[in-house]
């Protein structure tokens, strides 16, 4: 890599990224339901009927983006939008039959690769990466959250 240091961890992430994207795509082959979205239906279908706050908070999403895809959802009649009996002034994102029809189709197919992925992992090993992705997460928000005032703590290691 460049004169800078071998890649981060961060790289690592981006470049694992692009292969569970590629995964997601071949899995959701010949159905309907763009890979991107696939989160916002697995969401909802396995959570909701949620608020697009309460989505965004799930998601770890920024609301606007939240609110745009689930619009998406919508307009392909996947989702619907439902009183919130708790607050009058919000609503609830819920699945349409289509929509939980369309998650029934799509879901095992993932779910077969993502096991898939599991299994040639290991238990132990599969666990530990769970573990530290969680530690990954927390330690990406204590850095944004830090004072940046000063240098960062490594400048030999960048993405």
């Amino acid at each position: 890599m460049a004169a800078t240091g071998p890649p981060t961890i961060l790289f690592e992430v981006f470049w694992t990224q692009q292969k569970r994207k590629r995964l997601l795509e071949v899995a959701l082959a010949g159905i309907d339901l763009p890979p991107e979205d696939y989160p916002f239906y697995v969401t909802i279908g396995a959570d909701g009927p949620l608020t697009p706050t309460r989505m965004a908070e799930i998601l770890d999403m920024p609301l606007s983006t939240v609110v745009f895809r689930v619009r998406r959802l919508e307009r392909r009649g996947h989702a619907e939008r439902i009183d919130n009996p708790d607050d009058g002034r919000s609503f609830l994102i819920s699945l349409t039959p289509a929509g939980k029809s369309l998650l029934n189709k799509a879901r095992p197919r993932f779910r077969r690769y993502a096991e898939g992925v599991e299994s040639r992992l290991g238990k132990a090993k599969t666990n530990a990466i769970g573990s530290g992705l969680v530690e990954l997460r927390t330690a990406i928000d204590e850095e944004l959250s830090a004072d940046r005032t000063s240098a960062p703590r490594s400048a030999a290691r960048r993405a």
